[in-house]
């Protein structure tokens, strides 16, 4: 019996570790025993526990055939290895596509009401059609686009209300990954998501953003990294299908407002983390939702409510 652990698109620090034959691979990874007894990566993008049923020998290799007795996986873009780098299932095409509809979608020259015709974009793009499913699928998971049951991919539009119990869904589950983490987070994970709040903070001046696009990039990245230290992935895929990232690039842009409220927030949320303060970190996620709500909200009606 063995395991396959099918690692995400930026866990290749993880593929590296495996693939030495020095140090204790597993230290510091979060990981449980599946039914089989076999180890598995809790933050992978996807685990097969498999049963050999037959075992053939290929010149200087050993083959093993299995069955997968259980499979399970959240949503996101495996990992990669080609010509001695790691990277994602991505063509240039794709990033191109990707680019330029991600482009259409925030300055709003795609109709809010029109649903995307996937065929003419890829004609339009001279691409197959899966070059643009793929981007479309991906900019679904950014919070960009929507599917909708009866007329196709669109784009989601933003209004107080959605905007709200998005932000308040993404609270809700902040406060359940903190009632059961905080305390109990190794080192390494504590210093890593400083790291990302420290980057977050660099990009604002003067209470401004920066750069609107490595913003809410590292902006998210910062809230995902709170959610994955409950080493949930289902908890994580939910998370990430609230497209809290894609509203926020969605409404502000460069040189928008940001309250110091907000930075500081970050800051407090890894001094709470950091001192073991369970009590802390509840109020300040609370606060910090709030102090979101309020800049998303100014946007909102500064676009005349719905974007």
């Amino acid at each position: 019996m063995f395991g396959v652990n099918i690692l995400d698109e930026d866990q290749g620090q993880i593929a590296e570790r495996f693939a030495s034959l020095r140090g204790e691979r597993f230290a510091g990874l979060n990981v449980e025993l599946g039914g089989l007894g076999v180890p598995r990566l809790t933050d992978a993008l996807a685990f097969c526990e498999c049963h050999v049923v037959e075992d053939v020998t290929a010149g200087t290799h050993r083959v093993f055939l299995a069955d997968v007795t259980r499979a399970v996986a959240r949503e996101g873009f495996p990992l990669t290895y080609f010509r001695g780098r790691f990277g994602c299932f991505e063509t240039g095409q794709d990033r191109t596509v990707h680019s330029e509809l991600r482009r259409r979608i925030l300055v709003r020259s795609i109709s809010l009401d029109d649903p995307l015709d996937l065929q003419a974009l890829a004609a339009e793009f001279n691409v197959l059609p899966g070059a643009v499913y793929r981007s479309v699928t991906k900019l679904v998971t950014d919070g960009f686009l929507e599917r909708d049951p009866e007329r196709g991919y669109v784009v989601r539009p933003v209004t107080l209300e959605s905007s709200e119990q998005c932000f308040d869904a993404r609270c809700a589950m902040e406060l359940g990954a903190a009632a059961s983490t905080v305390g109990r987070v190794p080192p390494d994970r504590l210093r890593a998501l400083r790291e990302i709040m420290a980057e977050t903070l660099s990009l604002l001046a003067d209470g401004r953003i920066v750069d609107i696009d490595v913003y809410a990039r590292r902006n998210q990245e910062f809230h995902n990294a709170i959610i994955d230290l409950a080493a949930n992935p289902v908890l994580s895929g939910a998370y990430r299908r609230l497209g809290t990232g894609g509203l926020t690039t969605s409404l502000l842009h460069a040189g928008s407002e940001v309250g110091q409220d907000i930075a500081d927030d970050h800051q407090t949320i890894v001094e709470a983390y950091e001192q073991a303060n369970l009590d802390a970190a509840l109020a300040v996620i609370t606060r910090h939702n709030d102090h979101v709500k309020q800049t998303i909200r100014q946007a909102i009606l500064a676009g005349g409510g719905r974007l």
